[in-house]
C-alpha cells in the first residue's frame, strides 16, 4: 500500500510539474514584457502553493495588461477608441480613489469598444474578480477561516486568463481596419517594393494578428481593390492590392473556403475599368478563386480579358490550359491587332508562373512580340522590355528560335542599335551553342553586329 501511496503522489507531481510546464509555455506568447513580468509572480506564487495571492495578483496583472493594450494603441496607432476607454476610467479613478469600481468598468468597455475580450472572457473575469474578491478580503467561512482557493481552481483560472487575455496582441479595436488603410496610404511613398511593405506589415500588423482578423481584413481589402470605383480608391488601389495579396499568401490555404462561404460577397466586383484588372491580375496567381465566383462576375472578367492588353496577358485562367494560353497569345502578339505591351504586362507575364513549362512558353513568347516589330523604334523598344533583361536565360531551343525570327524581319536586323543589341545575343549563342556554331542558315543576324 505504501508504494501504491508514493507512485500515486508522484504520478500527481508528474502531472504539476508537466501542467506548469504547459503554463510556462504559454506566457512565452505574452505580447508585453511588463505584463509577462508581473504574470512570473502569479505562476511563482502558485508554485509555493500560495493560492490566495496567486489570484489576487492575477485579477491585477488582467488589469494592468488591458491598460497596457490600450496605451499601446493610443500610441502606435492614434487609436480614438482606446483613448477615449482610457479617459474614461481615468475619470472614474479621479472622483473615487479608493474604489475599485473603474477596474471592472474597464472590462466592460474593452469588451464593448475593442474585439480583445469575447463573452466567453468576460464570463472569465466575472469568476476571476470574484475569486480576486473572496481570496483579498476577510469573508470568513462559517469554520472562521479565510477562503482558500484550491489548486485546480488557480491552475483554471491561469490558464484561462492566459488564452483568453494576456496572449491576445493589442490590435484588436473595431477600428483597426480604418487605421490599417490609412496607414498604408501614408506609407505607401516609403514602401516601395513588396519586401520593404512584407516587413513593415509584418512587424507592425501581421504578428499581432489571428486567422479571424486576418479575414476581415482580406474582405474588407477585396471590397476596396476590387468592387468600388472612386479618387480616393484609385489613389491607393496598387497599395491596397499589395496588402491584400501579403495577406492571402498567409491565407492562401483557406482562401478557397473563405470565398464559398462568402459567393455573393466575393463575386460583388465591378463590371469594368481598374478594379476588374486588378481582379485578373490576382486570378492569374490563384485560379482556383475563378471557377467559384458566380457566372456574371466570370462575364466581367472575361469581358476585361479580351478588352485590355494586360488583363489579356494575365487571363490564362479562363482557358484549358496554359499551353493553350501561350499558343493563343502568340498569334496574337504576330497578328494583324500588333499590341505593345506595357511594362507591367511583360513583368506579370515573367511571374504567371514557376513551372519550366512556363519558363519556356514565355521566351517563346519574348522571341515572337521582338521579331514582329514593325520599325525600327519599336525594335530598339521591344529588345530592350523584351529580350535583354532575359537572354541570360535563354537555353539551346531559345536562342534558335529567336535567330529565326530575327531573321526573317529586317525591322530587327538593319536597326541601328542592333550593333550593339545583337552582340548581347551572339555572346550569350557563343556561351549556349559554342563559338564554333555555324551561323549559316542566320546570315542577316551575322551581319547584324560585324
Amino acid at each position: 500500500m505504501g508504494c501504491i501511496a508514493k507512485e500515486n503522489v508522484e504520478d500527481q507531481w508528474v502531472g504539476e510539474l508537466m501542467d506548469e510546464y504547459s503554463i510556462e509555455k504559454r506566457s512565452d506568447r505574452i505580447f508585453d514584457r511588463n505584463t509577462k513580468e508581473y504574470f512570473d509572480e502569479v505562476v511563482s506564487s502558485y508554485r509555493e502553493g500560495s493560492h490566495r495571492s496567486a489570484v489576487v495578483m492575477l485579477w491585477s496583472v488582467v488589469v494592468c495588461d488591458l491598460l497596457f493594450k490600450l496605451k499601446y494603441m493610443v500610441d502606435m496607432y492614434t487609436d480614438s477608441t482606446a483613448q477615449s476607454i482610457l479617459d474614461e476610467v481615468a475619470d472614474i479613478q479621479k472622483h473615487n480613489e479608493k474604489s475599485p469600481e473603474w477596474e471592472f468598468r474597464l472590462v466592460e468597455l474593452v469588451a464593448e469598444k475593442t474585439k480583445l475580450l469575447e463573452v466567453a472572457d468576460v464570463d472569465h473575469l466575472h469568476h476571476l474578480q470574484k475569486q480576486r474578491h473572496l481570496a483579498a478580503h476577510p469573508v470568513l467561512t462559517q469554520k472562521l477561516e479565510l477562503h482558500r482557493p484550491n489548486g485546480d481552481t488557480v491552475r483554471a483560472l491561469i490558464r484561462n486568463t492566459l488564452d483568453g487575455i494576456l496572449t491576445k496582441p493589442p490590435i484588436y479595436t473595431r477600428k483597426i481596419f480604418d487605421q490599417f488603410i490609412n496607414d498604408l496610404a501614408e506609407s505607401a511613398p516609403l514602401l516601395i517594393d513588396d519586401e520593404k511593405l512584407r516587413r513593415y506589415l509584418e512587424s507592425k500588423y501581421f504578428a499581432h494578428l489571428d486567422t479571424e482578423l486576418e479575414k476581415i481584413l482580406i474582405r474588407s481589402l477585396w471590397k476596396l481593390v476590387f468592387r468600388l470605383n472612386n479618387d480616393q480608391c484609385d489613389k491607393n488601389r496598387s497599395i491596397n492590392y499589395r496588402a491584400l495579396e501579403l495577406l492571402v499568401r498567409r491565407n492562401e490555404s483557406d482562401l478557397i473556403a473563405l470565398v464559398q462561404a462568402n459567393k455573393d460577397y466575393y463575386s460583388n466586383v465591378a463590371n469594368s475599368g481598374e478594379p476588374v484588372k486588378y481582379l485578373v491580375y490576382f486570378l492569374s496567381k490563384y485560379p482556383s478563386v475563378y471557377t467559384e465566383l458566380k457566372e456574371d462576375t466570370k462575364i466581367a472578367v472575361r469581358h476585361a480579358i479580351s478588352d485590355d492588353v494586360t488583363a489579356r496577358c494575365l487571363g490564362w485562367f479562363v482557358k484549358p490550359s496554359i499551353q493553350q494560353h501561350a499558343d493563343d497569345l502568340e498569334v496574337w502578339l504576330a497578328g494583324d491587332e500588333h499590341p505593345d505591351l506595357p511594362e507591367d504586362a511583360m513583368s506579370a507575364l515573367s511571374k504567371l508562373s514557376d513551372s519550366q513549362e512556363w519558363e519556356s512558353l514565355f521566351r517563346r513568347l519574348l522571341n515572337t512580340y521582338y521579331g514582329s516589330s514593325r520599325s525600327y523604334d519599336q525594335a530598339d523598344s521591344r529588345f530592350q522590355h523584351a529580350i535583354s533583361p532575359y537572354i541570360e536565360t535563354y537555353g539551346t531551343e531559345d536562342l534558335l528560335d529567336l535567330l529565326k525570327k530575327i531573321e526573317k524581319n529586317s525591322q530587327t536586323y538593319e536597326r541601328r542599335a542592333a550593333r550593339y543589341d545583337h552582340g548581347l545575343i551572339k555572346s550569350q549563342c557563343d556561351d549556349v551553342l559554342g563559338d564554333q556554331f555555324d551561323y549559316a542558315q542566320y546570315q542577316n543576324f551575322s551581319t547584324s553586329f560585324d
